[in-house]
């Protein structure tokens, strides 16, 4: 804990008790708003590299685009595949 009879480097009288706790309560402040400072920088980093590494929308549209053609290709070559298989199908009357 500091003691406000250490701070008379400062040049403050015995008298001025008040203005040592002054002292001590703005390094204080100073301290708090340099940490808080810091928090909101790492937060601005942390949301740009989020940003970087989220993919992106237009790639995805594509990425389902071609998924879609894949399943409707898929979609009727099955239903092809019915159709033939019970053409020739040995049982068929």
């Amino acid at each position: 804990m500091v003691n406000p009879d250490s701070l008379d480097f400062i040049g403050i009288e015995v008298g001025g008790q008040a203005a040592k706790i002054d002292v001590i309560g703005s390094v204080i402040t100073i301290i708090g708003e340099s940490i808080s400072t810091y928090a909101a920088v790492l937060a601005i980093e942390e949301e740009k590299n989020e940003k970087k590494n989220a993919p992106n929308n237009e790639e995805l549209v594509n990425e389902l685009k071609e998924m879609k053609e894949q399943i409707l290709y898929l979609t009727t070559e099955i239903q092809s595949l019915k159709k033939n298989q019970s053409r020739d199908s040995p049982w068929r009357l």
